[in-house]
């Protein structure tokens, strides 16, 4: 009441009980008390972190190399797991949802005191913090770390097991220091890689196994990857606007290559390419298990949302920004996703059940991405013999392939580093130990985990299924839920409608060169009451749906084998 006195009478003049008691005026007292920029709240001189320089363009390449980052390779694993249907209907509903969320964890940004049209620095957990207080704070912190490290030792495997595939095939064979040398068999006895301490192997020929399975080994590729990433974490976030530019370029170019190298499959000749609308889970390869966990783990951009929204230039209108690079990316999937299905699904491994069809006359492990197929001259010669003979066309798939992990993988390693950095900065960290958190942690935690078998597709699936749904989806939500009821709660003659700061007014009213955020446009004319109860629908359904997804992955994955080698698998 006093705040509303002072803002009644000292900023706008007029007496108390003669104007409706909107937030315009409780924000206004506030300023009044503690300055338009209340640093209690916003840091808006901050030491860390670059300035609002980001345009709209560099900005998509960001979200989109985001999104679809070390996620698009395993897509059509997905399709070929589940058929067609419900993959599709649930990349819609989380490209909306998602989208949805990053625009109403924005609105939340944009209300806090000082923080109006984005003009301080906060990063996702202090939002967290003044919404709902210290013991969310701490959760927040848990289920941020937990999203984006996640991502990150994913991103690692990934870079890793394709670096180490790369140099297989310059120069014949990728080396490591194998820390816990033990013994793997197949059908020709021991498996001497395997035993030594020093050892060296074909990734790309491992039909007969892989001797560095369940092994923990410090491979030439890692070291490659290492010594270009974690240089670049020292960087902030707008300085990395130009790898990210390069990146969505070559990534796209990645991605055109494998498309029209598919269309050459055998598949298309032999009538084997159609995708079931769905699968019943008769058959031990079929599941719709892992359908939710892989499609959120490519969705999982929100928690990255608050420190590209603190460095972007103020004009960049964020609902365009976002909903652009989500629809572009929902695209890309289906783009990818069934033509590789369709022209490679007999060897692709279900992200939960971690088996696949198998292929009549051909000895081998199912492939956890279709990068396996084209780093694999036995099943190129199989899939795309036409290709494969052709000695230019083969150069460039194969370029492709070794370029993807640092044109797309490795750039968004460190963009989740950088947010995992700015968070423990801001909440007092000291640079290098937040340095050492964010960008290093993730490379050591990694290395037990680079070869262990179906460790990927598992690790997806439920990181997705625990962190991202909680950080990306029901976060944003509930900070929507409690800025919109706070302001049910307000006196009775209050009307939402008849407040341009919180109808959002028109273009006309804001600032000059700055775009005015708001999730749902006022023009819908929803009331707060509305969208309150719309956010908290939204986090019941999220948490349902994200717990039944870890109880069935939970009950799919108790069922497979845990072959070290993964030479016990006759592929038909």
């Amino acid at each position: 009441q006093f705040l509303y006195f002072i803002g009644c009478r000292l900023v706008t003049g007029r007496e108390e009980g003669k104007i409706k008691p909107t937030k315009k005026y409780l924000m206004a007292a506030k300023d009044f008390l503690y300055g338009e920029n209340d640093n209690r709240s916003v840091s808006s001189g901050s030491a860390f972190g670059g300035g609002k320089t980001i345009s709209m363009f560099a900005g998509i390449c960001l979200l989109v190399n985001n999104i679809t980052g070390p996620g698009v390779p395993s897509i059509p694993n997905m399709f070929a797991e589940s058929g067609w249907l419900f993959p599709t209907l649930t990349c819609i509903v989380v490209c909306i949802l998602s989208s949805v969320s990053a625009g109403m964890y924005c609105e939340a940004m944009r209300m806090i005191p000082g923080n109006e049209h984005f003009k301080g620095r906060i990063e996702y957990t202090s939002i967290v913090k003044h919404y709902f207080g210290d013991r969310m704070f701490k959760l927040s912190q848990m289920g941020l770390n937990g999203a984006l490290q996640s991502l990150n030792i994913i991103s690692v495997i990934q870079s890793v097991q394709v670096m180490d595939q790369a140099i297989s095939a310059i120069f014949g064979k990728s080396c490591g220091v194998n820390l816990t040398p033990f013994s793997l068999s197949n059908s020709n006895g021991t498996m001497g890689a395997s035993t030594d301490i020093w050892s060296c192997m074909d990734a790309n020929g491992l039909a007969d196994g892989n001797p560095w399975g369940c092994h923990c080994v410090l491979s030439i590729g890692l070291i490659i990857c290492v010594f270009i990433t974690i240089p670049i974490g020292r960087w902030n976030l707008d300085d990395n606007m130009v790898i990210q530019v390069g990146a969505f370029i070559l990534t796209i170019m990645c991605w055109c290559t494998w498309f029209i190298a598919s269309c050459w499959s055998t598949n298309y000749s032999s009538g084997d390419w159609k995708i079931p609308a769905a699968t019943d889970g008769s058959e031990s390869y079929s599941s719709q298990a892992g359908v939710l966990g892989t499609i959120l783990f490519n969705f999982g951009f929100v928690t990255t949302i608050p420190s590209w929204v603190n460095e972007k230039q103020p004009q960049v209108n964020i609902n365009h920004s976002v909903w652009f690079s989500t629809w572009l990316c929902n695209g890309i999937f289906f783009w990818l996703g069934i033509s590789g299905c369709m022209a490679f699904q007999q060897f692709l491994a279900g992200p939960a059940t971690n088996e696949c069809k198998g292929i009549d006359g051909v000895v081998g492990s199912c492939g956890q991405n279709i990068l396996a197929v084209f780093t694999s001259p036995e099943l190129m010669g199989y899939y795309i013999p036409d290709v494969k003979d052709n000695s230019v066309a083969n150069f460039i798939v194969q370029l492709s392939v070794y370029l993807f992990p640092v044109a797309a993988v490795l750039s968004s390693i460190p963009v989740f580093s950088i947010v995992v950095k700015y968070n423990c900065i801001e909440n007092g960290w000291h640079p290098n130990l937040a340095f050492l958190w964010g960008v290093v942690f993730p490379w050591v935690i990694s290395v037990p985990l680079l070869y262990q078998p179906g460790a990927l597709n598992q690790f997806i699936t439920y990181t997705s299924l625990i962190f991202v749904s909680f950080t990306d989806f029901i976060v944003p939500w509930m900070l929507y839920y409690k800025l919109h009821k706070g302001y049910v709660d307000m006196p009775v003659d209050y009307e939402e409608e008849e407040d341009p700061l919180l109808s959002g007014g028109t273009e006309q009213e804001s600032p000059q060169g700055i775009h005015v955020h708001w999730a749902i446009s006022p023009k819908f004319g929803l009331s707060s009451r509305t969208k309150a109860m719309t956010a908290l629908v939204l986090t019941v359904f999220m948490a349902a749906f994200a717990t039944g997804g870890v109880v069935t992955s939970i009950l799919t994955s108790a069922t497979n084998s845990w072959d070290c080698a993964n030479v016990d698998f006759e592929v038909g």
